[in-house]
């Protein structure tokens, strides 16, 4: 289970100034960023292929709906968020030796995996939000929210350690227009 850090309260200081009717988070961890977006929205659930995560999260809320997934999978294009969020894996690795924190070779592709999977389920006026790193090669991830239809904006960021951390909101063009 991933310890929450610096980038999770970067992560749920934007997810206060959201609202809806349900949010999804992917990757849960210890279930602070899930317990923000009980505040703001109806439902919350949340995913996370960890099963440790998923009963250490159980035991703290109740509320939230949590599934053992990779990603946002296991919910199947029926449901519709009007915010999805993750603080993914988003280091730099080639052999991806702790996959709380690794995100492949290039730091995004697991961030990339976690877009895709939730690109059904968000509702048409939905947004995504995700935490990146400057240690990551972003470019292939905002090449593929292009293709996607998403817009790209960076919500916050902040310097810690030896990296700046931002969170990069996306949404659909035609919501923006």
């Amino acid at each position: 289970m991933y310890a929450p850090a610096e980038d999770s309260y970067l992560l749920v200081d934007c997810v206060g100034r959201y609202t809806g009717k349900q949010a999804l988070e992917i990757g849960v961890g210890s279930g602070l960023i899930a317990d923000e977006l009980c505040k703001n929205f109806q439902m919350v659930a949340g995913s996370d292929i960890d099963f440790q995560s998923i009963r250490y999260c159980r035991a703290k809320n109740k509320k939230i709906m949590l599934v053992c997934s990779d990603a946002a999978s296991a919910f199947g294009g029926k449901a519709r968020f009007d915010l999805i969020v993750s603080n993914p894996p988003y280091l730099p690795d080639d052999k991806q030796k702790d996959r709380a924190v690794h995100g492949g070779p290039t730091g995004i592709e697991t961030t990339m995996q976690f877009v895709q999977s939730a690109m059904p389920l968000l509702s048409q006026e939905g947004r995504m939000l995700f935490v990146v790193s400057s240690h990551a090669d972003t470019s292939a991830l905002y090449e593929l929210a292009g293709k996607l239809g998403l817009k790209k904006k960076i919500i916050t960021e902040k310097n810690v350690f030896f990296e700046r951390l931002s969170v990069v909101e996306f949404t659909c063009e035609s919501v923006l227009l």
